[in-house]
């Protein structure tokens, strides 16, 4: 996406695993989009098809979203505010149309992440203004190319889960803001009957969970403030496997403890990153935290945590 002087160019990309031949059959049939076949998980689909875009501005719609008409042209007009990276837009549930899926999230003492909105609660217009926040749902977000390149794009060892909070919590540490604009509306179909559900597979939900939480913080934390969350949460993860395997998920508990014993052996790996990002960064955590910490009472974790034993979501 770029601007020219009084109007807007766009270019599509799908990025698909299609095979070739379907993904020829599209091209036919759609001249006018860029399909381009990219084997991998969401975070290595969007880097590789930024690759393919000419534009100035990189903006992400997953393919389980109906994106409402001046979505994209909101999340754009909140995106050229002074010292903004990346926006993210409100997402309502697809299937209950004025529930709410997403408004924006926020870090924790505990490492954990703070949802503004329950999912499924209903939108009566409580979260309507646009406000700094860490994260949102990369369902639905804008980034400055530049910016976007500048601090790594999505790291693609987290394939889904996480990665967008990842790349946001880099785009704040190197001096810019990620903000939340309830204006641009997009349907998600996250956690309703669209979505099949061979998508919340073991390994993608606690795995993939496990790793990518302790992964953020071993990468974006201070020294200084890493402590208590990483004791906090490989605590809660250790005993969230064994909740899983007591209530007979015992698939989902042995993921979770794949998912400790993956930040263990790759530990080196994950420290090189963190060298490299805390090397980067613009703005220190005393500068970021009281921006992007909000601390909910204690009942809001213990009623995470069993939803998450028992239903397996993060959200």
């Amino acid at each position: 996406m770029s601007k020219t002087e009084n109007c807007f160019e766009i270019e599509i990309i799908v990025a698909t695993s299609a095979s070739n031949e379907e993904v020829k059959r599209l091209q036919n049939r759609y001249p006018s989009v860029k399909i381009v076949e990219i084997q991998g998980g969401p975070a290595r689909k969007r880097n590789v098809a930024t690759r393919f875009a000419s534009g100035d501005y990189f903006a992400f719609f997953d393919d389980d979203v109906e994106v409402t008409s001046y979505a994209l042209f909101h999340l754009f007009d909140s995106l050229n505010k002074p010292q903004v990276g990346m926006v993210y837009g409100k997402l309502l549930n697809m299937e209950f149309r004025r529930r709410l899926d997403e408004a924006g999230s926020y870090l924790t003492w505990s490492g954990f992440l703070y949802a503004r909105c329950e999912s499924g609660i209903e939108d009566v217009g409580q979260f309507e203004k646009c406000i700094p926040i860490l994260a949102g749902k990369s369902a639905s977000c804008i980034c400055h190319r530049k910016i976007f390149w500048q601090v790594g794009g999505f790291d693609e060892s987290y394939e889904i889960l996480g990665e967008e909070t990842d790349l946001s919590w880099r785009i704040w540490l190197a001096g810019f803001k990620v903000i939340y604009c309830p204006k641009s509306v997009t349907f998600h179909a996250f956690n309703t009957r669209f979505k099949p559900m061979d998508f919340y597979v073991p390994r993608r939900v606690y795995f993939n969970g496990c790793r990518n939480y302790l992964s953020m913080l071993l990468t974006n934390l201070e020294a200084k403030h890493l402590v208590i969350p990483i004791i906090v949460q490989s605590n809660v993860w250790f005993f969230a496997s064994l909740g899983m395997m007591l209530t007979g998920k015992f698939e989902a508990g042995i993921h979770i403890l794949k998912g400790l014993f993956y930040i263990v052996e790759n530990l080196p790996t994950i420290l090189e990153k963190r060298k490299a990002v805390q090397r980067s960064r613009v703005l220190a955590d005393r500068e970021l935290l009281p921006k992007i910490t909000h601390n909910p009472p204690f009942s809001y974790y213990w009623k995470r945590f069993f939803h998450y034993i028992k239903t397996g979501r993060h959200g």
